[in-house]
């Protein structure tokens, strides 16, 4: 008889334990979480670019143009603000004090099994609040090319 082990499967708080891998809910290697709860509003995406330089974070994709107004709809650029220093370390809050302008990104776990993408080995599940966003139509296509400048938020832990 097999152990545990032989058994693809994980837990999750929504579904409890499920069978397969874990990365079978996404397509693609990032996941942008947004809205009040950041557990159940996202936006599947692949990652072109995720930079990081002390507590700043820098992260493009393309998305479709329902998923460009859905991500526009639910932050607000900008209502970020430094609260205080921790030990030199800057802490960031969200100024719509209801996190209305803070993300979840999510480096998926399909992403290691995905032939041109390692980022869930390269970076962590952060929380960030959204300082500006920056669109970018693709010509002929229904697609947006977007970047997200944001800081490391301070406020939540994962």
């Amino acid at each position: 008889m097999p152990s545990h082990s032989h058994f693809d499967y994980f837990f999750s708080d929504i579904e409890g334990i499920t069978f397969g891998w874990e990365g079978a809910a996404y397509n693609y290697d990032l996941v942008i979480f947004y809205g009040t709860d950041l557990n159940t509003s996202f936006i599947d995406c692949r990652c072109s670019r995720w930079d990081v330089q002390d507590y700043s974070v820098i992260v493009s994709t393309w998305v479709s143009k329902q998923d460009a107004q859905n991500l526009r709809s639910n932050i607000r650029p900008g209502a970020v603000g430094e609260q205080y220093k921790l030990y030199e370390r800057p802490v960031y809050k969200d100024k719509t004090w209801s996190d209305k302008n803070t993300l979840r990104l999510y480096p998926t776990p399909s992403s290691n099994a995905m032939p041109n993408s390692r980022l869930k080995s390269m970076r962590e599940e952060t929380l960030i609040i959204v300082k500006n966003l920056v669109e970018h139509p693709i010509t002929n296509t229904n697609w947006i090319e977007i970047k997200i400048e944001g800081y490391v938020s301070g406020n939540k832990a994962l």
